[in-house]
C-alpha cells in the first residue's frame, strides 16, 4: 500500500501562515515609514517656514530705536534751521519709512533724513548747473560746526554725519516743481508700462515729489517720491499678504552680510520688482526667498528703476561691480537650493545650519 502524501493546510500549519504574514508586513511597514517621511517633510516645511518669519519680524528696528533715530533728525534739523537754512519740511525716509530698516544699529545702520528748502531763499541751488554741490557742501559746513568731534563727509547725494551708534545722512532736497517744468515732469509714471494707481490727496502727481541731488554726482538733480513709493510699495505687500515686507527685510540682511554689493534701497526695489513681475501668488515666505534668489543674479545684471520716477539706480555700478554682485547672489542660490534639499528629507537642523549660512546667526 503505498504512502499518502498531505498537503499542508495554510490555515492550520503556523509555519506557513507566518510566512503568509510575512509577505504581508514589508508593504504595510513601507506604508508607515512613508507616512512617517512625509510626516518630517512636513514638520520640516512648517518649522523651517516659521523660522523665516521670525527672522524677518526680528530684523527690523524696534519702536524705542525709531524713537531715537526722530530724536536725533529733530536735533539735526533743528541746527540747520538755527544756522539759516530755511527748511519747508523734513522727514525721515528710505528704510525706516519702508520699515524695512535693521538691526542692530551700529555705525553702518544709516538713518536717511529729507531736509526740503525754500526755493525762494536757496533757489540758486535749485537751478544752478553746480547746485547739488554747493547745497551739500553748505550743509556740511553747518553740521561740522554742530559737530566737530565726529565725521561729517559727503557721500554721493547726501552729508553723512558718524555717531557712535548709527549714521545720519542729510539728503537737501526741493520740491520737484523748483528744479524740473512741472508741466514736463520727465518720465512717464508707469511701472513695465502699467500705469499707476491713482493716489488720494493728489499724490498721483509726480510733481508732488522732491528733487535730490544726483546719486552718483552728476551735477544734475533728480526726482525722488518717498510717499508716492511707500504707497505703491504697501499696496504690493498687502496684496501678498505682507510677504514683500519679509522678503525685502531678509534680502537687505543678506546684502549687510555680504559687504552690500548694491545699496539698501537698490535691494529693496528688486525686492518690489520681484512681487510686481515674477512672484506667484499664495506662495510661502520660505518659497519666495528661493524664488526671489533664483532671479536675483539677473536683478543685479540688468536695470533696476525707481518707480516713481524711473531713475536709473544701478547707473553706477561697473560691470566688474555687477558681476561680483551677480557671484555672491549665485552662491546664495546654491546654498539655498542645498537648504531646500535637506528640509524636504525632513533634516531641519542641517537644513536650517545651511540658511544660516545666507542669513546669518540670527536665522533660528
Amino acid at each position: 500500500m503505498g504512502t499518502q502524501r498531505t498537503t499542508p493546510n495554510p490555515r492550520s500549519d503556523g509555519g506557513t501562515a507566518a510566512a503568509a504574514s510575512g509577505s504581508r508586513r514589508p508593504s504595510s511597514q513601507q506604508s508607515l515609514a512613508d507616512q512617517d517621511d512625509e510626516d518630517g517633510r512636513q514638520e520640516a516645511t512648517e518649522e523651517i517656514e516659521e523660522s523665516h518669519q521670525e527672522h524677518a519680524e526680528n530684523a527690523k528696528i524696534t519702536d524705542r530705536q525709531g524713537q531715537e533715530m526722530e530724536e536725533r533728525k529733530d536735533s539735526v534739523v533743528g541746527y540747520l534751521t538755527e544756522d539759516g537754512f530755511h527748511i519747508k519740511e523734513s522727514s525721515i525716509y528710505g528704510s525706516v519709512l519702508q520699515g524695512t530698516a535693521t538691526r542692530p544699529l551700529d555705525s553702518e545702520t544709516d538713518v536717511d533724513i529729507l531736509v526740503v528748502l525754500d526755493e525762494e531763499e536757496h533757489g540758486e541751488w535749485a537751478k544752478d548747473g553746480k547746485g547739488t554741490r554747493n547745497a551739500l557742501r553748505a550743509v556740511k559746513r553747518t553740521l561740522e560746526k554742530k559737530y566737530p568731534n565726529h565725521d561729517v563727509s559727503i557721500d554721493r547725494s547726501v552729508v553723512a554725519v558718524q555717531f557712535s551708534d548709527f549714521k545720519v545722512e542729510v539728503t537737501p532736497a526741493f520740491d520737484y516743481s523748483a528744479a524740473h517744468n512741472p508741466e514736463e515732469p520727465g518720465d512717464p509714471v508707469t511701472v513695465g508700462g502699467v500705469e499707476l494707481p491713482v493716489l488720494p490727496s493728489g499724490r498721483d502727481d509726480p510733481n508732488q515729489g522732491y528733487v535730490i541731488p544726483d546719486t552718483y554726482g552728476e551735477e544734475s538733480w533728480t526726482g525722488t517720491n518717498p510717499r508716492r513709493f511707500q504707497s505703491m510699495y504697501e499696496a504690493v505687500d498687502e496684496n501678498n499678504n505682507g510677504k514683500l515686507q519679509q522678503v525685502a527685510v531678509t534680502a537687505k540682511k543678506w546684502n549687510e552680510k555680504n559687504g552690500k554689493p548694491v545699496s539698501s534701497f537698490h535691494m529693496v526695489n528688486m525686492a518690489y520688482k520681484y512681487f510686481k513681475q515674477d512672484a506667484p501668488s499664495n506662495a510661502s515666505t520660505t518659497e519666495h526667498m528661493h524664488r526671489f534668489f533664483r532671479q536675483l543674479p539677473d536683478y543685479m545684471q540688468s536695470e533696476t528703476r525707481e518707480p516713481v520716477y524711473q531713475e536709473r539706480l544701478d547707473k553706477g555700478m561697473s560691470s566688474k561691480e555687477r558681476r561680483q554682485a551677480a557671484g555672491k547672489a549665485y552662491n546664495a542660490q546654491e546654498k539655498l537650493r542645498e537648504a531646500k534639499r535637506l528640509q524636504e528629507q525632513g533634516k531641519t537642523e542641517k537644513a536650517k545650519e545651511k540658511y544660516r549660512e545666507v542669513y546669518g546667526d540670527n536665522f533660528k
